[in-house]
């Protein structure tokens, strides 16, 4: 793999990914998932109660 590359994926990774992956700096799917939580409460609240 290249080394500017970037491992994403959707979650849950069932088989997947293996776990040595984890450890991967390039491995961005842990940070993707917490971020996409964010963005989907935001979205959420802005359709809910507006601005």
């Amino acid at each position: 793999m290249q080394r500017h590359a970037v491992v994403m994926h959707p979650l849950p990774r069932l088989d997947e990914i293996t776990l040595e992956v984890d450890a991967d700096p390039r491995a961005a799917y842990f940070r993707q998932a917490k971020y996409g939580l964010y963005i989907r409460m935001a979205l959420l609240k802005l359709l809910l109660v507006g601005w």
